[in-house]
């Protein structure tokens, strides 16, 4: 199964971009055929990236069969990176749809063949503070991007709280989770 990993951390060393080689890894192991797309390292614009990269990365996305974010929670949502991302390369050049507004003819045509949504993120919060502050990357997800995909595309999430406090053992357990549960969807 084609999949497009898209790591978004600024820091190559990072457990985040860890948690990314991880996944692909893992997704290889597994019999899948992982392409990771760093957006840090690749240069891309989250406000203005050129028309040749938002193509070649809407052409990825278009090829694949399952789509992991892995990304950090900062301010209780995703980096403006990744939404710039999906913005401009999930949303990008498209038209509303009559009567749904909400939702677009080339969005749902990019995302077509997704069997599966992973997110895989870190969060320096505790589950009880992003549960109080309303979950609004898992919320966006749901709710704005996941409604674009097939009727029978699965949204998975992966979510590692407290990371600013954890231990190597608990960094050590969630690469595991993360690892098991990829390995089953692929």
């Amino acid at each position: 199964m084609s999949t497009l990993v898209v790591l978004c951390h600024p820091v190559p060393e990072s457990f985040v971009a860890a948690v990314a080689t991880q996944a692909a890894e893992t997704l290889r192991d597994a019999g899948a055929e992982p392409r990771l797309l760093d957006l840090y390292a690749d240069g891309f614009s989250p406000t203005a990236a050129s028309t040749a990269v938002v193509e070649e990365h809407a052409e990825e996305l278009r090829g694949a069969e399952a789509l992991v974010l892995v990304y950090p929670t900062w301010w209780s949502g995703l980096p403006a990176m990744l939404a710039g991302w999906l913005e401009q390369v999930v949303a990008g050049g498209s038209t509303p749809r009559p009567g749904r507004p909400e939702t677009t003819a080339a969005s749902r045509d990019l995302l077509a063949n997704l069997r599966y949504v992973a997110a895989v993120t870190t969060h320096g919060s505790s589950k009880f503070v992003n549960a109080v502050q309303g979950e609004a990357g898992l919320h966006f997800l749901r709710h704005g991007m996941h409604p674009l995909c097939p009727a029978d595309c699965r949204l998975v999430w992966l979510a590692f709280h407290s990371s600013d406090v954890s231990s190597m053992a608990d960094r050590r357990a969630f690469l595991a989770r993360v690892d098991r549960r990829l390995r089953r969807l692929a």
